[in-house]
């Protein structure tokens, strides 16, 4: 069995110690920009703040707290990510479903316990097939 096709890598996920600082140095060092339309996500302003490149190839997702860093977030178009859901469940590996209002992101685990991430900006298609999943909510697919 072979695996889906990804669109590449849609962010990486950054622990830091204090989101203004990060923004900071990501802004002044990097020249990234907050993506204005992912800005509602930091609504508590521990994260996520979405940031990007000028060129906007490259985001981060910053996350204010201790610990490892999160693990990487693919990119996949909406049949993608469908596929990449069955072929997960077919290897029973667990991943949980998140409908995040403008993307649906699915989260698993490799074999060393590290978090990774499928995301898709597909929204309304994945929406489609995924009704039952509310918005806001992390729900368990597979076993």
């Amino acid at each position: 069995m072979s695996a889906p096709l990804l669109s590449g890598i849609d962010h990486c996920h950054l622990n830091v110690d204090c989101i203004n600082d990060a923004l900071d140095w990501y802004q002044n060092v990097l020249g990234f920009k907050v993506v204005e339309e992912l800005a509602f996500w930091n609504e508590n302003g521990k994260g996520p703040l979405t940031l990007e490149d000028h060129n906007k190839t490259t985001r981060l997702a910053l996350f204010e707290g201790d610990g490892d860093s999160k693990g990487i977030a693919f990119a996949a178009t909406g049949e993608q990510f469908v596929m990449w859901l069955q072929h997960l469940e077919q290897l029973k590996i667990k991943t949980v479903l998140a409908d995040h209002g403008v993307t649906f992101s699915m989260y698993f685990k490799d074999d060393s316990n590290n978090s990774h991430e499928i995301t898709s900006h597909d929204y309304k298609y994945i929406k489609r097939i995924y009704k039952n999943v509310e918005l806001g909510s992390h729900t368990a697919k597979a076993n």
